[in-house]
């Protein structure tokens, strides 16, 4: 048997020998050649058996029990900041509010970490840390996703590369080939960076990632007719179901964006909490709080360039300068919103999956407090002054500023305001003769909707009664979903719609969206019903209302379309910017938006809550000057009323006069008619009727 005895220090090698003692004879199964050879070097050492054991690098790296840290240490260790105005190895102090950020990524069970934060407040960089970390201590394939795919190619060269050749640490990890280091991709010795970015499915596509970091998520710019990017990504972590990590990073835009629904979603959602020095007593930072002199008229140049702002807290009333502020974030942590337990208390206790976290841009150190109220100043007296560019401002200071996204005032209020515009009429109903007993429906005009694919679709509608004259004035008859052609056809042309003195309204014209799964058969549609029905397709810029184009061929196909069908391009922002402008319209005011009645349901909601909310959807930017619908909600009714009113000007229904009683009364005596007498004959000329003409 071989013993290890005290050890003796061996002579300087380049390996360290391994010192054993023979203290039993060599065993006898070994092969003679070893045993003669091992017999001999024991004599020749003195009883002594030295033997030399070098392992290779990979080896001692792989071998090496080292000892599980914090990404917050490791990063103030190994990481080296050199694109920032503070260059240099990495420190917490700078942005204490990160260090959490970085350690809950890692903690096991954690998937999926949302980051709805401000510019300049380094959520970027704190997720660069955590992929240094994974580098040295759990390497797997790792992609960025990007907006585009320049902002890609520059964040490869200037923030991501920069980060391995700096460090000490990760500079081991660099192969040395140049084929290994691209704008696209970094292969280290251990594992592979790629990048990829929005709207390109080969990018998104055929790599299986353990590590998914989305940069920028509300930027992205999706396709409509595929899968959004942000799906396209999620589905590269699938073969690593357990191990996966997947980052959202974004200053949100809209409410119901990307980064705003993942932030909703999450488990845990979590704010910062700072603590006062002067009374020692924690509180959420809110905007609130931040005061200065003069109110909105005061002047934000002079407030922003003289540091007039401080923030009060809410216990002591002590006034904060921005070092005062950096002090109290130092000594803060995160809390969690609805149990209020601690960040690490809550992963222990909770288990949680996702977690999200909000940062405000006043915890950072590189935002001034007098900054954001001279942000605030500018946009309210851009909106005292009427200045169109205001509501863009008031978004950006909220996206960037309160990291909340931007709802519009106006759109909270537009949902009561449109339920306000409800009748007394049931739905189906068309409303009857006005108090002078003179009809008011001119015709009932359809606007129909195509939606889904061409395995699960369906088609919404509303049928609207249209008044005479230029006032516009209209009256929603009934809305609804089907999910084919033909119960679609059976609701326009072979029902009859009454009002309230029995009288029959057929649907006069129809406005069908030919853009969704199903083209072939509205073009069939509209060959049938051609002086009744026009397929439509909507576009942003026109230089008309509408425009039509012959269509003699089915999609994709040397199949004729008989008679051919007149496919009509609607401007959606003429008729958007007029069905806005009614919208707006009081009741009882001429040219009122009429609804029919929504008496509610036994939980409380009426019949119309899901039409109102799709006409709540859209809203206009007047920086792009174009109506934009936010991700996430529907529109489809509102698409429908468009359509309507698109149907309402192809026809013309604004230019028809109401019809003039022309009968007279009866007299109660009757009179008899005087007898036709014979005209008196005239010579035949030129341009004369011949007298046998009238015989």
């Amino acid at each position: 048997m071989l013993t290890n005895p005290t050890p003796t220090k061996p002579k300087r090698t380049s390996a360290k020998p391994s010192v054993v003692r023979l203290t039993r004879k060599v065993p006898a199964w070994l092969p003679e050649r070893v045993r003669r050879r091992l017999i001999s070097r024991v004599r020749s050492s003195g009883g002594r058996l030295l033997h030399s054991t070098k392992f290779s690098k990979g080896e001692r790296a792989t071998l090496r029990h080292r000892k599980k840290i914090p990404v917050s240490v490791w990063s103030e260790r190994h990481r080296v900041v050199h694109n920032s105005s503070i260059p240099g190895r990495w420190s917490n102090e700078i942005t204490p509010y990160l260090a959490g950020v970085m350690d809950a990524s890692m903690f096991p069970g954690v998937q999926d970490i949302t980051l709805s934060k401000g510019p300049q407040t380094g959520g970027t960089e704190a997720i660069h840390n955590v992929v240094g970390y994974i580098a040295d201590r759990s390497p797997a394939p790792t992609m960025y996703v990007f907006p585009s795919e320049n902002t890609a190619r520059e964040n490869m060269t200037d923030r991501i590369y920069p980060m391995y050749t700096a460090s000490s640490r990760l500079r081991g990890l660099l192969t040395g080939k140049s084929e290994d280091k691209g704008s696209i991709r970094l292969k280290l010795r251990n594992m592979h960076v790629y990048m990829a970015w929005s709207g390109s499915r080969t990018a998104l596509s055929n790599k299986p990632i353990c590590y998914l970091v989305m940069d920028e998520l509300d930027k992205y710019q999706d396709s409509k007719k595929e899968a959004s990017s942000e799906a396209l990504a999620l589905k590269r972590t699938e073969t690593y179901p357990r191990k996966r990590k997947r980052w959202r990073i974004s200053s949100p835009s809209d409410s119901g964006s990307a980064i705003q629904r993942n932030f909703d979603q999450a488990q845990g959602r979590f704010d910062y909490v700072v603590r006062c020095r002067h009374c020692g007593m924690e509180q959420v930072m809110r905007f609130e709080q931040i005061k200065w002199d003069g109110g909105t008229d005061a002047n934000s140049q002079e407030i922003m360039a003289q540091h007039l702002a401080w923030y009060e807290c809410e216990h002591c009333g002590t006034c904060w300068t921005d070092i005062d502020r950096d002090e109290a974030v130092k000594l803060g942590h995160w809390r969690e919103r609805t149990s209020g337990l601690e960040l690490f208390a809550y992963l222990q206790t909770v288990k949680p999956r996702s977690i999200a976290f909000h940062i405000p841009g006043w915890l950072s150190r590189f935002v001034s407090l007098s900054a954001i109220a001279g942000e605030f100043i500018a946009y309210k007296q851009a909106q005292k002054k009427g200045d169109p560019e205001w509501r863009n401002m008031r978004k950006d200071f909220y996206n960037a500023r309160l990291a909340l996204p931007w709802v519009d005032y106006e759109e909270e209020r537009t949902k009561s305001a449109i339920l306000a515009l409800c009748d007394d009429r049931p739905r189906g109903r068309v409303p009857g003769v006005d108090k002078d007993g003179k009809p008011r429906v001119a015709a009932l005009i359809a606007g129909v909707d195509t939606q889904g694919n061409e395995e699960k679709g369906h088609y919404k509608y509303v049928i609207r009664a249209f008044g005479y004259g230029e006032s516009g004035e209209s009256w929603k008859v009934q809305s609804g979903a089907v999910t084919s052609i033909e119960a679609m056809e059976k609701i326009l042309w072979g029902s009859t719609y009454k009002d309230a003195q029995g009288n029959e309204h057929v649907v006069r014209f129809v406005m069908w969206d030919a853009m969704g799964h199903q083209t072939k058969r509205i073009y069939e549609l509209a060959s049938k019903h051609r002086t009744r029905m026009l397929p439509t397709q909507g576009k942003q810029k026109l230089d008309a209302p509408l425009q039509q184009t012959v269509i003699e061929y089915f999609p994709g196909t040397k199949i004729r379309v008989p008679g051919g069908v007149r496919l009509t391009k609607v401007n959606t922002k003429f008729f958007k910017d007029d069905l806005s402008a009614k919208l707006a319209i009081a009741p009882g005011d001429p040219g009122c938006f009429w609804l029919h009645a929504a008496p509610q349901t036994d939980d409380g909601s009426t019949i119309l809550d899901s039409y109102a909310a799709e006409m709540t959807a859209e809203y206009y930017d007047f920086k792009l000057r174009k109506w934009i619908q936010p991700e996430n909600k529907k529109n489809d009714y509102w698409d429908c009323e468009v359509l309507c009113l698109a149907g309402a000007w192809h026809i013309g229904v604004s230019n028809w006069k109401r019809p003039v009683e022309t009968a007279q009364k009866q007299q109660s005596t009757p009179v008899a008619p005087k007898r036709p007498t014979a005209a008196p004959a005239q010579a035949a000329g030129v341009g004369m009727r011949p007298a046998w003409f009238s015989r």
